[in-house]
């Protein structure tokens, strides 16, 4: 380990760095963090540790040095439409719920908290002046992009991007989206016009936020930004989000800042291949199954306040499924769970039940019952699309790569014939070309052809 580690005040120094910033990745990282002071070190021509805490203590310039050392320990990897089923999501699920409920007032507010370079509430931009403007003219629309990083918000603002940041974005938006000099790609004017840049920490108590306070937000995005935070933090910020939404509004997170007692105050939408969150209204009342959002609809779940009592078991038929959805929709996964047990006793050969216990396992963090669930499903009807498709997401989070390209293989052998805007499996409203798509993009993703 080098220098930075054997002195005596880096500890403390650490210390100081990770309440700042709120950077408790870094605390097992040290030969990281200590590359970065190591740097820093030289740069100033300070000797250790103790010489660069004064200087990050002294007024203006050790601010300048902070945003100088932050702009080091912070990754800004991001690029246009990352994640192409969540931006799927937002897209056909939260946006059109959002506008369909604020059509009244006309006003749309969202934030992209750790938002880097822009990339994610310029993405948002495209969506809505390409896809939905006939639903949003004349409307007051605002999108606010906030981060630690202040280098990275000065970028964003400039609008100013290499390739790579392009990488998912097709010819036909880069024509329509951005001009190119080079090597450079800059964004059209007409897609800054709704948004706006601020510096802000996140892990600063409450939120001291640039822009207006008490308005509340239709949608939140905070994405992989949380993994670098202590677990107490987040907890903190997923309930500050809550506060910050409008009822009705919506959460994204990243892929990997799931964690269900967190988000327990949200309703919870499975959307297929990623996971969103819905703050409650107070007077709703237990969401129906016909009235969820389209896109998948068998994988929605939710949260309300207590209500009634879930209905009793009934004979076989629908309403076995619908208690079972009910549960679902409440987000009583243990309950849930039981229930789907009894209706197995009495219909063991019933694929729908198998692929919806594979949902609640996997709410429940049962990994091993989520896959069993799934296998079942898929040997009672081999052609069962989504129960492949799932299979390939379970199997893919665990890293099992090659028999995640399997999987998504089958989708696409399963709906090869099938018509391209046919309902596919249990998900009302799923295509099979949607389906296809997303197989296609994963099988790509997992090491397939």
């Amino acid at each position: 380990m080098n220098r930075v580690y054997r002195d005596p005040d880096y500890g403390r120094l650490k210390n100081q760095l990770i309440a700042v910033t709120g950077l408790a990745y870094y605390t097992d990282r040290d030969e990281l963090l200590t590359g970065a002071i190591g740097g820093r070190l030289a740069y100033l021509g300070l000797r250790d540790c103790a010489s660069y805490a004064a200087f990050l203590d002294a007024g203006e310039k050790g601010c300048t040095e902070m945003d100088a050392l932050i702009a080091q320990l912070t990754v800004g990897e991001t690029y246009f439409f990352r994640d192409e089923e969540l931006f799927s999501a937002v897209r056909e699920i939260v946006l059109p719920e959002i506008l369909e409920r604020r059509r009244s007032s006309k006003r749309l507010r969202i934030w992209s908290a750790g938002c880097a370079t822009g990339a994610e509430p310029y993405s948002l931009a495209i969506i809505l002046m390409n896809g939905l403007a006939d639903r949003i003219a004349g409307w007051q629309v605002q999108i606010f992009g906030t981060d630690l990083n202040r280098n990275y918000l000065a970028q964003a603002a400039e609008g100013k991007y290499r390739a790579a940041a392009l990488r998912s974005v097709s010819d036909e938006v880069r024509r329509q989206c951005f001009s190119n000099e080079g090597r450079i790609w800059t964004i059209h004017p007409r897609y800054k016009r709704w948004v706006s840049f601020h510096h802000m920490n996140l892990t600063a108590s409450g939120f001291c936020a640039p822009f207006a306070a008490g308005e509340p937000f239709d949608l939140i995005l905070c994405r992989n930004v949380m993994i670098y935070f202590a677990p107490e933090v987040n907890r903190r910020l997923i309930g500050q989000f809550h506060e910050s939404l409008e009822d009705e509004g919506w959460l994204v997170v990243g892929s990997s800042e799931h964690g269900l007692e967190s988000y327990k105050a949200y309703r919870t939408v499975n959307a297929a291949g990623t996971r969103l969150y819905q703050k409650a209204a107070l007077h709703c009342v237990p969401a129906k199954v016909g009235s969820v959002p389209p896109l998948l609809r068998a994988q929605v779940v939710s949260r309300p306040p207590a209500g009634p009592a879930a209905p009793p078991l009934a004979g076989p038929g629908p309403e076995d499924m619908e208690g079972l959805r009910y549960l679902a929709d409440r987000g009583e996964w243990q309950g849930a769970a039981e229930y789907g047990q009894r209706l197995l006793d009495r219909d063991r050969m019933n694929p729908a039940i198998h692929f919806y216990r594979a949902l609640i396992f996997e709410n429940l963090g049962v990994a091993e019952e989520e896959e069993r669930s799934l296998r079942q499903a898929i040997y009672l009807d081999r052609n069962f699309a989504l129960a492949h498709y799932h299979l390939g997401l379970a199997l893919k989070r665990h890293g099992e790569m090659r028999a995640a390209a399997r999987s998504f293989g089958n989708v696409l052998k399963v709906l090869a014939r099938t018509a391209g805007e046919a309902i596919v499996g249990a998900g009302p409203e799923v295509t099979a070309t949607g389906l296809k798509e997303l197989a296609r993009m994963h099988l790509a993703g997992s090491g397939g052809a």
